[in-house]
């Protein structure tokens, strides 16, 4: 049998990629053989099958086999009938399977009980990245102070502006968000402080001002005098009057 099911994963150790003494092709067709690893621990597809994958020629492909072979990467077993005839080839890697690539199980991972009511994990699981998940969540859920909240600001606004800002636009939009932070009074409600609602609070500035930064210095103003906890869309008379931001030297635009 020529064919096999390739895997869905492909495997090229860092040995095998960073090799500049085999040539290109050479770790494309390791990582195919990588992909073809059975149960038994070998690839046993024949040169027409990579032939017919990649478009190689025959010849191509012995010496892409042989250069793998030659750097230690692959080992080759031919078997043969009592007649001596080639019946098939057998390709094993030089790392088995299960060093290079720890199986990861997609199922619920089977517990074992293991007394005073504590469970053990028999199967592989990746939990990196559910922590990281959970810090993120975390950290985003933490009230900033003013210094964290303004570092928001500048990249932020750097982000969004378009080439005919003026520097003053972008100075008076930074100042409407120190407005829109500062401390209000009893009967005023509070925006939430964290770095989640900074980003729905720019999501929401970015879309309803449809990138205009006079309309984003207005929804922050009249979210500012009303005690809003967000931003709305202006009104068709634009929200009222615009008031002037205070000029404050120490938070100018840098």
């Amino acid at each position: 049998m020529d064919e096999t099911r390739p895997g869905y994963y492909a495997v090229i150790p860092a040995d095998v990629r960073y090799d500049d003494q085999i040539p290109a092709n050479a770790k494309l067709l390791y990582g195919e053989i990588s992909a073809l690893i059975g149960a038994e621990g070998f690839c046993y597809a024949s040169n027409s099958y990579f032939m017919r994958i990649y478009g190689f020629s025959d010849p191509t492909i012995t010496r892409l086999i042989s250069s793998l072979e030659k750097a230690g990467y692959i080992k080759r077993v031919i078997e043969k009938d009592q007649s001596g005839q080639v019946t098939r080839r057998r390709l094993y890697l030089s790392v088995s399977m299960p060093q290079i690539q720890p199986p990861i199980n997609f199922d619920t991972t089977p517990h074992q009980n293991c007394g005073e009511g504590g469970i053990k994990n028999d199967g592989y699981t990746n939990t990196s990245n559910t922590n990281i998940e959970k810090e993120n969540k975390k950290e985003k859920s933490k009230p900033l102070t003013d210094e964290q909240l303004q570092a928001l600001f500048v990249p932020w606004i750097n982000e969004v502006a378009a080439d005919d800002w003026t520097r003053k636009s972008k100075n008076e939009i930074y100042l409407a968000l120190v407005g829109f932070y500062a401390p209000r009074e009893k009967k005023k409600q509070e925006p939430a402080r964290t770095q989640a609602a900074f980003t729905a609070l720019t999501n929401r500035l970015s879309r309803y001002s449809e990138g205009s930064p006079t309309v984003m210095i207005d929804m922050l103003e009249r979210a500012t005098t009303a005690g809003w906890k967000s931003v709305f869309p202006l009104n068709g008379d634009g929200g009222g009057q615009k008031q002037a931001p205070a000029q404050r030297r120490d938070e100018e635009w840098l």
